[in-house]
């Protein structure tokens, strides 16, 4: 297609698109005929630069000759455009081209159902729903529940539907998938496509009756897997045969019950499927493969765990190097967390590798893998440029690590002034820590080319380095109080082209003010809502629509995004919050930590407009805000609510007297369960801070296996209620971790409640808080307050009154027990 897009334009580049607008899409529709059905806008838009604006031009001619006109190009219409332009009636007559139309996205489809359902379009058939085609992905969750079992047991069976399906928001996703569950009586699996497994509650897969078959061919959620994973342990199936999205669920406690060959060979297993193992449950599996893996068969081995082995001792001269090759692809977080044993393995490492100078060679740098994160700035200037090929892996720097990189990046592209595009491309990564001082000398063309997709991929797959970034594009804060736009204003192409560049540029509230009109705002709201503005530029854009729409209409809150911090709770409490979706959509847009206020303020308004329950949707939506829920708001968590959670709830930053509230409800609802054992222990165990003293030695009773992450989260004061072996069937192999974590409040509790002989036989290393007790016919001798002289003596000579006195009562006790 770009071929013939190529030849279209001709050797110049230039544009063959006349210049009338209409008739722009007349010869587009004419001339790229089913290209266009299948090349995204932005594909287009590189080889007609001006096809974003001449599609938005017919925002106000919108009619069903327009929409046949543009076909494929219509999903260049913004959300905004089609609420404010499009009329129900006129896109109901229109529909078979609508459905047709590929590339929509969930809100421009969701306004366009929102349109045809309020023009009195009716679902009640299957037949009715498939008729929708791609607008399938804007059906509002709540029309899922209107149909009948019959209709959702076909559709789920309809390929097309389900490949459609996965593109729409997850709250008609989870909606849909309740309704096949409600038509399944009790059955869980059979009817759910694969695809959505992710939307099944926890408490569904809690059940002792499932088909290993079955859920071996779901796409599994990592929580979801961990509670599913002791089951599927025990079925007959070899470890090989399980899908990776099962495997992901392992952890030590599931995995228990298992003899030492039967646990090694599964761990061989997730290392031959590339599977991560948690974080949390490395120590546990090291300690249980210590002495079985060996210098012939570690690189059966996941890398991860072989840091916590300490088997660098068993390797000499003529194989360590195999040993730090394999040590080099621990994956780079894990690293950063053991930082102590990182440094240790480096210099092990150039030990092992003759290493005597800061120059390291490229083949040394590629046997070190990732423990290269770990070299200092005189290394990582001296060494092979390979060394920035290497540092592509590390997802965080030190200071000292920045500054000597940016070093070798001008050494080696030249002077940033002299940088395009490519130039930043050739990069990759790295291109993420330069900081203000080095981009203000990049060319703005350069900059323009290559930063908006840059940023679009890091936001997705490093949120700190894309702030960082961010902030270092800003470059130093303009105070302007000029209230006319010193350059050209912003106009929808570049908004478009630029993204999150646009949020970089705009720094001074002045001048956002001056150069964005209102119109440009209003018709690409959710764009400008994507953006990460700093929060007075927040308040600008606020403004501007409080200028153009007054109250917010409910179709338009799902748009805002992180725009909607900008209100104050005062302001929430006048909004129309009917739809779950719209209350999704806005805890959802953007983080809400720090403004509890303003949470609470948005689930009144949707409990306000008759609703008694916040559903499962929504709870999940919350889980990262379930904090910040007032008391008065937990009470709305039923237990169907309950019961239909798909992520366990994040308490840990919780008060103490909500954790034991949410704790106790969900434990209510799941009771039932106690007899899965694992799967009943990893639904409750984010929860766990909440639990009594009393609880906790149940689950000890089968042996968890709790990792170090969830024994910090647990109340102090329960803690101390356990006795040693409490604790050690609650820690098993983890036990010794304890001394690793000595200093947290949670181990300072048990120790200050315990004897010296019950902390000695937990093995911690630390004095404890009560005295061993008085043994039977024995007693404890008390003295008279001294006289000042024997005060002041045994100020003097302390440890010889000491022992004055204890040979003296040694001296009585013989005497007694001759006599």
């Amino acid at each position: 297609m770009r071929k013939y897009l190529l030849q279209q334009t001709g050797s110049t580049g230039g544009s063959a698109c006349p210049g009338n607008t209409m008739r722009s899409a007349n010869w587009l529709a004419k001339n790229l005929g089913k290209f266009s059905s299948d090349a995204p806008l932005s594909d287009l838009d590189t080889f007609y630069p001006n096809i974003t604006s001449e599609v938005e031009a017919f925002a106000d001619l919108l009619s069903e000759e327009t929409f046949q006109t543009l076909g494929a190009l219509a999903v260049g219409l913004t959300p905004s455009m089609i609420l404010s332009k499009a009329d129900g009636q006129m896109l109901n007559r229109t529909l078979s081209v609508l459905s047709s139309i590929r590339g929509w996205s969930p809100a421009q489809a969701s306004i366009i159902m929102k349109k045809l359902l309020q023009n009195g379009l009716q679902l009640t058939q299957a037949r009715d729903v498939l008729a929708l085609g791609t607008l399938v992905s804007g059906l509002p969750s709540s029309e899922v529940s209107q149909l009948s079992e019959d209709a959702i047991l076909q559709l789920s069976a309809d390929e097309n539907f389900i490949n459609i399906l996965q593109g729409a928001a997850e709250s008609l996703q989870y909606a849909f998938v309740h309704r096949i569950l409600q038509s399944n009586e009790g059955k869980v699996f059979p009817r759910v496509p694969a695809s959505l497994a992710s939307q099944i509650p926890l408490s569904q897969l809690l059940s002792s009756q499932m088909d290993i078959d079955e859920i071996n061919k779901m796409l599994w959620t990592p929580a979801q897997a961990q509670v599913l994973f002791q089951a599927v342990l025990k079925s007959p199936l070899n470890y090989s045969q399980l899908s990776s999205n099962l495997l992901q669920g392992f952890s030590c406690g599931a995995a228990n019950f298992l003899k030492q060959s039967q646990f090694a060979e599964l761990i061989r297993v997730l290392a031959s499927k590339h599977i991560r193992i948690d974080k949390s449950q490395l120590r546990c599996t090291a300690k249980r493969l210590i002495g079985f893996i060996t210098p012939s068969d570690f690189e059966e081995y996941p890398a991860d765990i072989l840091l916590y082995l300490g088997m660098e001792k068993d390797f000499g001269p003529d194989n360590c190097e195999k040993y730090f090759r394999q040590i080099g692809q621990v994956h780079f977080e894990i690293l950063k967390k053991e930082a102590s044993k990182w440094k240790t393995l480096v210099d092990q490492a150039e030990h092992c590798l003759g290493i005597s100078s800061d120059s390291l060679s490229k083949k040394n740098l590629q046997i070190l893998g990732n423990l290269s994160c770990a070299l200092n700035d005189s290394q990582i200037i001296k060494s092979d440029p390979y060394i920035l090929q290497m540092l592509q892996h590390c997802s965080s720097f030190t200071a000292s690590q920045v500054t000597a990189i940016q070093h070798r990046l001008e050494d080696i592209f030249g002077s940033p002034s002299t940088w395009t595009a490519s130039t930043l491309q050739g990069m990759g990564n790295l291109a993420s820590i330069l900081d203000s001082n080095i981009l203000q000398r990049v060319p703005e063309t350069s900059k323009t080319h290559f930063f908006p997709n840059f940023l679009s991929w890091l936001k997705i797959h490093n949120k700190e380095q894309f702030m960082y970034s961010l902030k270092q594009l800003r470059g130093p804060q303009r105070n302007k109080r000029d209230t006319t736009c010193p350059g050209v204003p912003l106009t929808a192409d570049r908004v478009k082209k630029e993204r999150d560049m646009v949020a970089a540029r705009y720094t001074s509230t002045s001048e956002l003010e001056a150069c964005l009109p209102d119109s440009v705002l209003k018709n690409h709201l959710e764009l400008f809502g994507s953006m990460e503005f700093e929060d007075p530029l927040l308040q600008v854009l606020k403004m501007k629509l409080d200028k153009t729409l007054g109250v917010l209409p409910e179709d338009y809150l799902p748009l805002l995004g992180h725009i909607a911090k900008a209100y104050q709770p005062a302001e929430m409490a006048r909004w129309n919050i009917t739809a779950s979706d719209t209350l999704v959509a806005l805890l959802r847009g953007t983080s809400w930590l720090n403004h509890d206020e303003k949470v609470n303020a948005m689930v009144n308004q949707y409990l306000k407009a008759n609703h008694t329950q916040l559903g499962g949707s929504i709870l999940t939506a919350l889980d990262p805000h379930i904090c910040a829920l007032e008391d008065r708001l937990l009470q709305h968590l039923s237990p169907e609510d309950i019961w239909e959670l798909r992520t366990p709830l994040d308490i840990p930053q919780c008060s103490q007297r909500k954790k034991s509230l949410i704790y106790h409800q969900v434990k209510a609802t799941v009771q039932e369960h106690q007899k899965t054992q694992n799967a009943y222990y990893q639904m409750l165990k984010a929860l766990l801070g909440g639990a009594p003293a009393e609880d906790l030695i149940q689950y000890a009773a089968d042996s968890p296996v709790m990792d170090m992450d969830t024994f910090t989260t647990l109340n102090p004061e329960e803690v101390k209620k356990l006795s040693p072996q409490n604790l050690k069937d609650l820690l098993d192999v983890n036990l010794s971790e304890l001394n690793t974590i000595v200093e947290h409040p949670t181990v300072q509790a048990w120790v200050k409640a315990h004897t010296q002989s019950e902390v000695n036989a937990v093995g911690l290393k630390v004095m404890a808080g009560h005295p061993h007790p008085t043994p039977d016919g024995f007693f404890v001798l008390t003295s008279a307050p001294p006289i000042s002289r024997a005060e002041g003596a045994f100020k003097k000579h302390p440890l010889q009154i000491s022992y004055t006195i204890l040979l003296t009562l040694c001296r009585v006790m013989i005497s007694l027990g001759a006599s």
